[in-house]
């Protein structure tokens, strides 16, 4: 850039020497007049331009002035990337710049003046110099690419692997470089193998290495390819790494398959026994593999160290093996060999076990452990029991078939039988009683001799042994005692004293002295056994020790009447047989019980004049003598006799038959007082009867009927009329209140105590005119009599509300091109002062206010104000000038509308929106190049994108609207478009080999009217990347190539194709992996030759595996590659010399060794490294065999004998020779064998000590220390050397072994010692078997000898408790409040010594610290100290010590230890109940409710009573006391309803017994008594109070918490919110939350409630308690956070309805009023005579009429027209009713009730003869109930309350509006009783009140119908 000029100086301007000359020459001379060259203003040089200087942009403007004045012209020399202007000086880019190729730019600026007159110009030559200033625009470079890496494959991690990463980069600016690994889609993980390292980094060169992170293995994958990234932070390259893993021999040999062979016991040495392969774990290039045998049992085998062939070396015997299953474990080594020699380190050598079975071969007879044996048992043993002590075991040394063998006894006598009857190899032998008459006073069987003989089974010839035992037989006890009878009965009296004689029961016995009767000792058990007392000798049973005979726990009648027990006789003073019988003791029943009431006081209710209780009153009272009467009779309170009562049942009736006659009876309460006796004892309860008034008369109005009127502005509380009636009544029944019963419409309210009815809500004359209010009187009775009146109110208009508009805001829209003129909307008013508009005026006024179609405020212009006109008196919209919606889109206009007739201003406001529609001109248009010409786009995609990959993204605009949306049109494959933004994704997956070009078309709509579009074709160009792999024709090739082949020798010729196109689908090949110099691959044809022969050697290298590698030509950073192995197999030549694996051979065999057939003796082996005929060893004997004593066979190597070896030479020396091509070739290998010649094992060794077969040793018990010497054992053998040294060891199964448990004998020497101390109480008696093994071979023997040590005893044993199930730990018990030094139980321990060791104290260790027992120190029982309270304790538990000290004192550890120490024992003394405490209830009140429609049975409340008590005597039943009912408002009860309408389960549940709904809205005080089931029946009593509710009346708390924790929390939360409303709170029901969708949510929770208002005692209103409870919001909003409340509303909130048109619900009044009329000239005419209402079968009976929905509804204050549309529906079905007309009167019959009316404005009150009856349960209370619209030609409805009351005043048009509230508890299946059926049939005479002056008379009979449902049935009459 050029800066500031102005302070510089001129610059210096170069000229030729001849222009200098002649310049000097011109000053000089002065006064020459010469033209001087132009000056130039500003430095230009050094000048520094951006290399990134577009082509022609002007860089610097040069000035330069004349002296002259004239033009200046302007060169540049020099350069070809600049050029100026020669006139302007502008000096501009003309070529593009790059700083890579010339940082600085060195050029000449000329200027030329013009000199004229024929004179040259002056020029001037100015030097400059540019500098070219960097910028990032070059890539950076990878430098000596491509990088081709090799790496071992155990190189560690961490190693740098690669240092040759250079990326230079020609700037000088930009980012440092940085080069980052990018994992390739073949090698997922080949940048978390190797990680870069930056070695140094600047912004213009990298230095990085490849670090290896993870180990490698050539197994695993041979070779990687990543990605290296380099960046500038502007500019990306890449490039590809190759790296080529090198096989390592780090793999030691591996072994094919298990490594198991079998062969037979007789198999000939030489015999194959398997073959074992390994290979070389390095796969690339292995090695060849050796064998070794390491482990090798005897030397039974000989291994080929080449081939694995493993063969038997001499002959096999398997009873010599340890191993009776004739397994013999090897195990072989297999060595890589390494450079001819076989290694030996750990990654060479692979070692593994194997198993060789040897197949058995008969050659052995089974045989006895024992040739004899000697057997005591008793003459009681059972059939099947085996001889103890016998331990025969019989053993075959064979295996399978051949050790198979049978057992069977030579038994004359047939008393015992041998098991098992066969048997394999060996097995344990039991010999059984088979007959067990064995009687040892039968001096035949007292001692059996027995032969056992084994004998093979399945062998020819048989081999068998024998063996004798010898069975001696001893006395028994074996005969039990007998009683005389199996069952005894005796009796006693309850009342019996201790000691007493209850029976005498004795038994005898077939034995004699102990085991006989002598020795009989008696016990009595069962149940309460303690209560009686056997002596054990004599058999008296006696009662036991008792002191209150009759009760408590002695024998007591009521108690229990019988005892069922055991008496038990045991032989042998108590240690032997038994026999039990049955003994039933009856105790005889005394009188020694007062008779109990079951309630002690009865209540009960009855009318004045009843003949009798209902239900029956009957007193009750249980006397626990089973032989007592009890007789009842009234003893007090009996007033004038006025009751009876039966003295056996308790029934107790009205006196006089005619009625209870209650004249001269003051009070209407009386309390009897009732006695019950049993002619000793007596009790008495109190039986309180309120009699009830009858209510029999009607509360009677004044007057049928009352007018008034009242201005419809008068205030809300103002008294319009006052109605009066009487009840002749007294008392509560004659108390009347006055009540609204329809017609008010919650706009009046009438005061129930005087009557007075005043307004109730604002009266509104345009909405109701006329009130037709029916008022009923009830009176306070029961049954509630009413009475009826009417009252008309008529409402007086005046003119006072406002005009408005509706709605306030009104919308319109119109055209923009909408004509001058046009009236395109008309507002809408109303005045509710009158029916029509034509007293209103119209008019816009301030503010109108405009936005434009962006939705902004205009301001700057009100233009639009002019835009449109109100017409002042039709509110009609005009247009008054042309729209321009780019002024204003929205205008908004406040209008007013005004009542000109009103006597004030009475004005309303709103406001018009009107929308201009804009008109669409313009279609959407693209984005360049899209044209309407040329609408295409043309595009390029790569193959293989990810599906969703943006394509690109198509903008479409819209002069005159917005793009409403984009499609592709039709549908494209592999393309989608974002309807909004118009980006094109992929869809699919798009493949260059499938398609390469895509053509798909864009539509663009605009959101104008009508709706334009545009299209755009769109190209897309499919380029082809390298997605696709070379692949081989085979996954592995096989090739094979002589060992001795040639350089280049063809071995084999591989093939891979790729499918990608041009350069990418081009194959080259090459070779990796260990072996790839040694072999060679032509890289276009993929034919594979010999490169290194030397290679090739078999023997070394049977196999070579290589790596062929497959790339296609795609770039490096692109190229895919993969590689398959080739195995080559080398083919061999004879090119080795057989060598012997062991240069000298020992083997020892026995002079008697077998020779036909010859036994082999051993075998030698030579390894040929060759293979087949060239390996082929042929085996010879050249010396040493003198005699021609042994042979060879030649193939094999076996050497057997040729002739006896008895006699010959001992030693002997043979040399043999090995030679190849089976004795044929020219290589040959010789060895020695060395054979010695032993003598045969002869003799068994021979027991010296102990002498005797069978010995016995006596031994103290506690000798000595461990390793006392109890026997030195000794042997003798015969033979000499190793056959006679004999080793001494115990037999324990079928081995051999040195120690036992408790002795251990020394092999050599025969000692044998103790290792443990000996204790005899822990056994008295060891029984060992001695062996006296020899070590002969190859066969040994041994020699068995049996001894029996026997313990002496001594004193060593402390007292302990016997460790049973019954005594850990002892369990006694013990009645509460029983007396001191009872018995509580005995502990008895045992002390294994005797004598004086053998006496045993008792002490109390802990549990007793406050002295509540006392125990027998020398005897263990244990006493009571004092009297028990269960309830505070009801359990003990003592630690007793057994121990020989008189004086003993327990110390804290041996208290800590006591679960240990089996002389403690532990005793557990539970304390046993008495009803000795009185229940009680938890609550004294509890709150409920009741939904009016429950069904019987449903939940009300759980009452939860506790008694302290355990067992029966704790265990409560529930029952009703008194149900008083208290009615809706009142706090005086009405007496306790019998039956009850609840029930209360055994487990406290309080339920309902009936349907509610006659008791809607009233409440009950439940008395409850919970009451003991056992003697003496406490009882407990509380107070429920449930209020009966309808659903609309519950409030509905939602908590944030499951049901389980607000239970939990439930009390707290209720009484927050009583504190709050001050009321009672009461929760109806907890369940999971419901949301508004209907999800249920288990971690929220619904709480339904109601509150209770103080006063009344009803159910306060919904909007009264949330009004409180908002108030107190502040208070309770911590409560809500802390229950996690999140609302409170009400339970269930009604629909709301849109009201009707007015003038469509005047035009549809109109039509209705003429319809109806109609319709009553025609019933009038028919003379129609009777309704028939049937319940519909197919409804519950809640739901028989109408939902509750509905009901609900009907409670408004709405237009009636919409209450009709609301029970439309019902009408349609006819609301179950059927009318009928009666045959003698009509022909026809109507079949559809008519529509209800408005009442007419009528002052016709008569009488009608006719009227609808309907059912009404007085006592119904709450919202209005259903409605059922009939018929409106007909009368009002009446009350059926037993007898009805005609209501004479009632208009002759009925409304929906004057329906009884109480016809929804009609529907419900009349569940009160004052509905009665009449007498009159439906088809009867139509003199229906004829004969009665009351035209309705009682009905006696209700009909069913076919369904079985019950028909109501309502007159017309």
């Amino acid at each position: 850039m050029i800066g500031d000029h102005n302070n510089r100086a001129l610059p210096f301007v170069k000229m030729r020497p001849v222009q200098i000359l002649l310049l000097t020459f011109v000053i000089i001379c002065g006064g020459v007049n010469a033209n001087r060259p132009p000056q130039l203003l500003d430095d230009i040089n050094n000048l520094a331009i951006s290399e990134s200087t577009p082509v022609g942009k002007v860089l610097f403007t040069v000035h330069a002035t004349d002296p002259e004045g004239s033009p200046v012209h302007y060169g540049i020399v020099g350069t070809d990337r600049l050029g100026v202007d020669k006139d302007t000086g502008e000096v501009r880019v003309i070529s593009p710049l790059d700083r890579e190729v010339n940082d600085t730019l060195k050029f000449v600026v000329t200027l030329e003046d013009e000199v004229g007159e024929g004179l040259s110009n002056n020029l001037v030559q100015i030097p400059v110099t540019a500098i070219i200033l960097d910028e990032n625009d070059n890539a950076p470079v990878f430098k000596d690419v491509p990088y081709e890496i090799e790496v071992p494959e155990d190189t560690h991690v961490g190693t740098t692997v690669f240092q040759g990463i250079k990326v230079v980069d020609p700037d000088i600016i930009g980012d440092i470089l940085e080069v980052t690994c990018i994992d390739r889609p073949q090698f997922p993980d080949a940048c978390s193998k190797f990680k870069v390292k930056k070695l140094s980094s600047n912004e213009y060169k990298f230095l990085g290495a490849l670090i290896l992170q993870q180990p490698l293995d050539y197994s695993v994958k041979p070779f990687y390819q990543l990605l290296l990234s380099a960046t500038d932070g502007e500019h990306n390259s890449s490039t590809g790494v190759q790296i080529k893993v090198q096989d390592v021999q780090n793999s030691p040999p591996v072994f094919e398959g298990s490594l198991t062979g079998v062969v037979r016991e007789d198999a000939d040495i030489g015999t194959p026994v398997m073959t074992i392969k390994a290979h070389d774990g390095d796969k690339e290039h292995p090695r060849k593999i050796v064998y070794e045998l390491v482990e090798n049992y005897m030397d039974y085998f000989l291994l080929d160290p080449k081939t694995g062939e493993l063969r038997t070396a001499k002959p096999l015997d398997k009873e010599a093996l340890d191993d009776s299953t004739g397994v013999i474990n090897i195990t072989v080594r297999a060595h890589e060999v390494v450079d001819g020699v076989p290694g030996n380190d750990p990654l060479t050598v692979t070692t593994k076990k194997g198993t060789v079975t040897i197949k058995d071969v008969n050659d052995e007879a089974p045989t006895f452990n024992n040739r004899e044996y000697s057997i005591v048992i008793p003459e009681n043993v059972p059939d099947g029991t085996p001889l103890p002590h016998l331990d025969m075991v019989v053993r075959d040394p064979d295996i399978g078939t051949n050790s198979e063998f049978t057992l069977r006894l030579d038994d004359v006598t047939g008393a015992f039988e041998v098991e098992p009857t066969s048997a394999t190899g060996s097995t344990s032998v039991s010999i059984r009683v088979a007959n067990g008459s064995l009687d040892y006073e039968n001096p035949n069987q007292r001692k059996f001799i027995i032969l056992v003989i084994a004998e093979e089974k399945n062998t020819n010839p048989r081999l068998s042994s024998t063996a004798t035992v010898i069975v001696s037989i001893a006395d028994a006890n074996d005969n039990v005692p007998v009683f005389q009878q199996q069952q005894y009965t005796a009796s006693v009296s309850e009342m019996a004293s201790p000691g007493t004689l209850v029976t005498t029961i004795m038994a005898t016995d077939r034995d004699s002295g102990q085991f006989g009767e002598n020795g009989i000792v008696y016990q009595l058990s069962g149940t309460d056994a303690d209560k009686f007392s056997v002596n054990n000798k004599t058999g008296v049973i006696t009662v036991a020790e008792c002191s209150t005979p009759g009760s408590g726990s002695c024998l007591d009648f009521e108690t229990k009447q019988h005892y069922y027990l055991t008496y038990k006789a045991i032989d042998d003073d108590g240690n032997g047989h038994s026999t039990v019988a049955s003994l039933m003791i009856s105790v005889l029943d005394s009188n020694d019980n007062t008779p109990q009431f079951t309630n002690q006081n009865y209540q009960i209710t009855i009318d004045e004049g009843a003949t009798k209780f209902e239900p029956p009153l009957q007193v009750q009272a249980r006397d626990a003598d089973k032989t007592s009467h009890v007789t009842y009779s009234i003893i007090e309170g009996n007033v004038n006799n006025l009751f009876s009562i039966n003295p056996l049942s308790g029934e107790i009736t009205v006196s006089d038959h005619r009625g209870l006659d209650m004249t001269n009876v003051s009070n209407d309460v009386i309390v009897l007082t009732v006695q019950a006796s049993d002619g000793m004892f007596s009790s008495v309860a109190t039986v309180t009867v309120a009699v009830h008034d009858v209510n029999n008369n009607h509360p009677v109005f004044g007057r049928e009927s009352y007018v008034a009127s009242v201005q419809e502005d008068a205030a809300v509380g103002t008294s319009v009329e006052q109605v009066t009636a009487t009840d002749a009544d007294s008392g509560v029944n004659a108390e009347i209140k006055y009540r609204i019963q329809k017609g008010g419409f919650e706009d009046f309210k009438i005061d129930e105590e005087t009557g007075v009815v005043a307004i109730a809500n604002k009266l509104d004359f345009d909405h109701r005119s006329t009130y037709n209010i029916e008022i009923i009187a009830v009176d306070g009775g029961s049954p509630v009599l009413t009475g009826t009146a009417t009252l008309t109110i008529m409402v007086l208009n005046s003119n006072d509300k406002d005009p408005y508009f509706d709605p306030s805001t009104q919308r319109a829209e119109v055209q923009e091109d909408t004509s001058p003129g046009t009236v395109f909307y008309t507002l809408m008013a109303r005045d509710p002062d009158m029916n029509g508009t034509e007293g209103l005026n119209f008019a816009a006024a301030e503010p109108i206010t405009a936005v434009d179609k962006n939705g902004k405020q205009i301001t700057d212009t009100e233009e639009f104000k002019s835009f449109f006109a109100v017409d002042l008196t039709s509110g009609e919209v005009t247009v008054m000038r042309d729209l321009d919606r780019d002024i204003a889109a929205v205008v908004r206009i406040t209008v007013l509308v005004t009542d000109t007739t009103a006597p004030t201003t009475q004005q309303g406001k709103g406001t018009l929106v009107i929308t201009i529609i804009d008109v669409n001109d313009f279609a959407p248009t693209f984005s360049r190049p899209w044209t309407k010409e040329n609408p295409y786009y043309m595009l390029n995609i790569p193959e293989e994108q990810p599906i969703g990959s943006i394509v690109d993204t198509f903008v479409a605009s819209d002069v005159d609207s917005n793009i409403a949306a984009y499609a592709i049109d039709p549908v494209s494959e592999y393309f989608e478009i974002n309807n909004a933004t118009g980006v094109v994704r992929t869809r699919k997956r798009i493949d260059y080999e499938t398609v390469k070009i895509i053509n798909f078309t864009v539509v663009a709509y605009d959101s104008g009217i009508p709706q334009k579009s545009a299209t755009a074709y769109v190209s897309v160009n499919v380029i082809n990347i390298n997605d696709m792999d070379p692949v081989f024709s085979e996954p592995l090739y096989e090739a094979t190539v002589m060992e001795n082949a040639l350089q280049k020798t063809p071995v084999i010729t591989v093939t891979a194709k790729d499918g990608d196109e041009g350069v990418f689908g081009s194959v080259t090949y090459s070779l990796v992996g260990e072996h790839s110099s040694d072999f060679s691959v032509n890289y276009k044809t993929g034919e594979v030759t010999v490169a290194n022969p030397d290679v090739l050697d078999r023997e070394t290298t049977p196999d070579i595996t290589i790596q062929v590698m497959a790339s296609d030509d795609a770039p490096p950073e692109m190229r895919r590659t993969v590689a398959v192995p080739i195995h080559i197999r080398l083919i061999d030549a004879n090119d080795n010399t057989p060598v012997f694996i062991q240069k000298r051979y020992q083997a020892s065999v026995m002079e008697n060794l077998r020779l036909d057939p010859p036994a082999p003796i051993l075998q030698v082996h030579a390894e040929d490294l060759d293979e087949g005929n060239n390996g082929a060893v042929s085996y010879t004997i050249t010396s040493g065999n003198e005699g021609g004593v042994f042979k060879m066979d030649p193939e094999t190597g076996i050497l057997y004998p040729a002739e006896s070896l008895e006699g010959k030479a001992r030693e002997f020396h043979l040399v043999v020779e090995g030679r190849d091509e089976e004795g044929n070739g020219p290589h040959a290998d010789k060895t020695i064998i060395d054979i010695e010649i032993r003598d045969v094992n002869q003799n068994k060794p021979v027991f010296i000590m102990p002498s005797l077969p069978n010995a016995t040793i006596e031994v103290p018990e506690n000798a000595g220390l461990p390793n006392f010497l109890v026997i030195t054992v000794k042997a003798t053998d015969k033979d000499q050397g190793e056959n006679g040294q004999i080793s001494y060891h115990f037999k324990v199964g079928n081995e051999n072994v040195q120690e036992t448990e408790e002795f251990a004998i020394n092999a050599d020497t025969g000692e044998l010692r103790a290792k443990i101390i000996l204790d005899r109480e822990v056994r008295a008696k060891y029984e060992l078997v001695l062996v006296a093994k020899d070590h002969g071979t190859p066969i040994s023997h041994e020699t068995l000898r049996f001894l029996t040590v026997l313990l002496v005893d001594t004193d060593d044993n402390r007292p302990e408790f016997p460790v049973t199930e019954s005594t850990s730990p002892y369990s006694f018990h013990v009645t509460e409040n029983s007396q001191i030094n009872v018995l509580v139980g005995k502990v008895t321990a045992a002390d294994r010594d005797v004598g004086k060791h053998a006496k045993i104290y008792y002490y109390i260790m802990s549990g007793n610290e406050n002295g509540s027992f006392s125990l027998d120190r020398t005897t263990g029982s244990i006493y009571t100290n004092t009297s028990f309270d269960r309830e505070e304790t009801d359990e003990y538990n003592l630690l007793i010590k057994a121990t020989n000290y008189p004086q003993y004192y327990a110390s804290e550890a041996e208290k800590n230890n006591s679960e240990r120490d089996t002389s403690i024992a532990h005793v557990r003394i539970t304390i046993l109940d008495e009803n000795d405490n009185p229940p009680k209830f938890e609550h004294s009140n509890y709150y409920s409710g009741v939904n009016a429609m429950a069904n019987i049975n449903e939940f009300v409340a759980k009452l939860s009573a506790l008694d302290p008590d355990a067992g029966d005597n704790g265990t409560l039943s529930y029952y009703i006391k008194a149900s008083n009912l208290f009615k809706f408002g009142s706090n005086l009860s009405r007496g306790s309803i019998i039956p009850s309408p609840f029930n209360v389960t055994e487990d406290g549940k309080l339920v309902t017994a009936n349907y509610m709904a006659e008791y809607n809205q009233d409440r009950f005080v439940l008395d409850i008594v919970a009451k003991e089931k056992a003697l003496p029946e406490r009882e407990a009593t509380t107070k429920v109070h449930v209020w009966i509710f309808e659903p609309n009346q519950l409030i509905r708390v939602i908590l944030s918490r499951p049901p389980k924790e607000v239970h939990h929390e439930r009390d707290e939360i209720i009484a927050e919110l009583s504190n709050v409303t001050g009321s009672l709170v009461v929760v109806d029901d907890i369940r999971y939350h419901v949301d508004s969708s209907g999800h249920i949510h288990h971690d929220w929770c619904d709480m339904y409630l109601h509150v209770v208002d103080g006063p009344s005692q009803t159910i306060a209103s919904i909007p009264e308690v949330l009004k409180v409870i908002d108030a107190k919001y502040d208070f309770l909003k911590d409560y809500y956070a802390g229950f996690a409340i999140e609302n409170v509303l009400p339970a269930f909130v009604g629909v709301h309805e849109e009201p009707f048109d007015p003038a469509l619900a005047a035009l549809i009044a109109l039509l209705i009023v003429l319809f109806v009329g109609c319709i009553t000239f025609v019933v009038v005419c028919c003379c129609l005579r009777h309704w028939v209402i049937t319940a519909p079968s197919d409804l519950k009976k809640k739901e028989a009429l109408i939902k509750k929905e509905i009901i609900d509804d009907l409670n408004t204050t709405e237009n009636p027209l919409w209450i009709e549309q609301k029970l439309k529906l019902y009408e349609e079905q006819e609301l179950t009713m059927q009318v009928f007309c009666e045959p003698e009167n009509l022909g026809i019959a109507t079949t559809s009730p008519q529509p209800p009316m408005e009442r007419p404005e009528s002052e016709d009150f008569s009488q009608v003869d006719n009227t609808y009856a309907t059912i009404q349960h007085p006592t119904r209370r709450g919202s209005l109930s259903a409605v059922m619209s009939l018929r409106e030609d007909v009368g009002d409805y009446a009350t059926l309350s037993g007898g009805m009351t005609l209501h004479n005043n009632e208009s002759a048009h009925g409304s929906v509006r004057s329906t009884p509230r109480d016809m929804y508890e009609a529907s419900l299946g009349f569940q009160g009783s004052t509905f009665q059926v009449p007498d009159q049939p439906l088809g009867g005479s139509n003199n229906v009140v004829s004969g009665s002056n009351d035209p309705f008379r009682p009905r006696t009979a209700l009909t069913i119908n076919k369904d079985g449902q019950p028909e109501f049935v309502a007159e017309l009459i």
